[in-house]
């Protein structure tokens, strides 16, 4: 549920926080509906800590979360000293339970609002700036190997859903384009350019950031296949421009998307299912970049549209070297032709 909803049971000064992060420095208001519920969390722990500090010492998460922060003002927040957020981080670890990666962002999210408190002179000073992070397992990410990712486009081509041709063209577009999920549900067909000179798709990323992307062979005859079979809507249509129309001809949603993902994915993956989702094909089509292909890393955080090229390098330590075919060979003819085959033979 969007931040927006809160509105109504939050303080104003908090609602413009978000607004400013959202609609003026343009992040992903995934992004923010997550910084909403961390800080949510935070006016709670000061709400205990600056009127019920006994509640701390006698911790009910039960009561923790029937806590209202709506009566927090800047008076509260001109209060909170570097040794309450400390504590409050403590309070995280211990009470909470949170991991060391979810103290980590809750830890990110309030030096983010303090900063923004103290540049706007609503503090006098931020009490948040020298709190450190705790230390992570550095985990390599998951994907799937070559294998299992021709099984799961041979699996989705040759299914008996109505929709196989939109969800193949999904799935191929993110084992070859290394898209998150956001930015795949928001491709508009005037956004795409096949023909004999170009072949390339314009992707908007996190922050509104747009970078061109070249398509290959696999990408570019699925998605005219599924052209040739995308409902038609009128141009009066808000959905028109859409690439990917759900059943009732309206732009499809993320839970969709990961509906079909997850659906396809349980078949291939039936040791670990907690691993079916998104992300992983976006994992899977990195480390095919960058262990086969030799794609320079800086090429690679353009493809990916990292900010930093800290969140590319953990691709450089993947191991597995045992990727030896290219997926722009493994289009839909050739598994139909290759099917067909089977049947014959």
């Amino acid at each position: 549920m969007s931040f927006l909803n809160y509105q109504n049971e939050s303080p104003e000064f908090l609602n413009n926080y978000l607004k400013y992060v959202r609609f003026i420095s343009f992040n992903a208001e995934t992004t923010v509906n997550e910084a909403y519920f961390d800080l949510r969390t935070l006016f709670r722990y000061i709400k205990l800590l600056l009127y019920d500090e006994e509640k701390l010492n006698n911790f009910s998460l039960s009561y923790f979360k029937t806590i209202s922060i709506k009566d927090i003002t800047l008076d509260d927040m001109k209060r909170i000293t570097n040794q309450d957020l400390y504590n409050y981080i403590s309070f995280l670890h211990y009470e909470l339970e949170n991991s060391p990666k979810t103290r980590n962002r809750k830890l990110a999210s309030l030096k983010k609002l303090f900063e923004y408190l103290s540049a706007n002179n609503y503090i006098q000073s931020n009490p948040s700036l020298d709190l450190r992070t705790a230390k992570t397992e550095k985990r390599l990410p998951k994907y799937l190997s070559l294998e299992q990712s021709k099984q799961l486009l041979s699996k989705t081509i040759n299914s008996d859903s109505k929709n196989k041709i939109r969800n193949y063209t999904i799935t191929c577009i993110f084992l070859n384009c290394s898209l998150r999920l956001s930015e795949l549900v928001g491709i508009n067909i005037s956004n795409i350019k096949i023909d004999d000179s170009e072949q390339t798709i314009k992707i908007t990323g996190k922050g509104n950031k747009e970078r061109i992307l070249y398509l290959n062979k696999a990408v570019c005859e699925a998605i005219n296949e599924y052209l040739k079979v995308r409902p038609v809507i009128g141009k009066d249509n808000p959905d028109y421009d859409a690439l990917f129309l759900s059943s009732r001809k309206k732009r499809i949603s993320k839970r969709t998307v990961q509906s079909i993902i997850k659906e396809e994915m349980i078949q291939i993956i039936k040791d670990n299912l907690k691993d079916c989702h998104v992300h992983i094909l976006r994992h899977t089509s990195t480390t095919l970049l960058y262990s086969e292909n030799n794609i320079n890393i800086f090429v690679l955080k353009e493809i990916l549209g990292h900010k930093s090229l800290k969140a590319t390098e953990v691709y450089t330590h993947v191991p597995d070297k045992k990727l030896k075919e290219i997926m722009e060979k493994y289009t839909i003819s050739s598994i139909l032709e290759r099917e067909r085959s089977n049947k014959n033979g």
